[in-house]
């Protein structure tokens, strides 16, 4: 009879702790990796990658950005966006999260930026740089990211 017993109770634990890990929704977000391969917008010959994780503790959003043949010197803002380069949105987890990319003397710029928020695994995403912080409205290139 104890024997019964106790295959119940770990059929029954069994059988619960499956139902509560198919309920937990940021298990899903925790896996969402993305990726953009950025373009030159109006026949600038710039171009690089992007990258979107989360972070260690999947409380957030690790973006990183490369970008070559650009102009040297030049300072260009740069954010992840909802929505696509063809159909603009808002800048995901807030402006202050990204520090500007220099362009080195060879045309080439990293950047990263952890945002505190998750990108989750559906929607539409984008990264924008911009022109310089006082001509924002000019993009000079976009990738638009998606799922890996």
């Amino acid at each position: 009879m104890r024997a019964l017993g106790s295959s119940l109770i770990i059929g029954l634990v069994a059988a619960m702790t499956t139902t509560i890990m198919a309920a937990v929704p940021s298990a899903v977000h925790l896996s969402t990796e993305w990726s953009a391969k950025i373009t030159g917008k109006d026949g600038r010959k710039v171009s690089g990658s992007a990258t979107a994780v989360p972070t260690a503790d999947g409380a957030g959003t690790l973006v990183s950005v490369t970008l070559e043949g650009d102009t040297p010197g030049a300072t260009r803002p740069w954010h992840v966006h909802s929505g696509s380069c063809a159909a603009s949105g808002g800048v995901v987890g807030g402006g202050r999260a990204y520090s500007a990319l220099t362009i080195d003397p060879k045309g080439h710029a990293t950047g990263k930026a952890t945002l505190a928020v998750t990108l989750p695994d559906t929607g539409k995403f984008y990264v924008n740089i911009h022109d310089a912080a006082t001509a924002m409205s000019i993009i000079v290139a976009c990738g638009d990211l998606a799922r890996k």
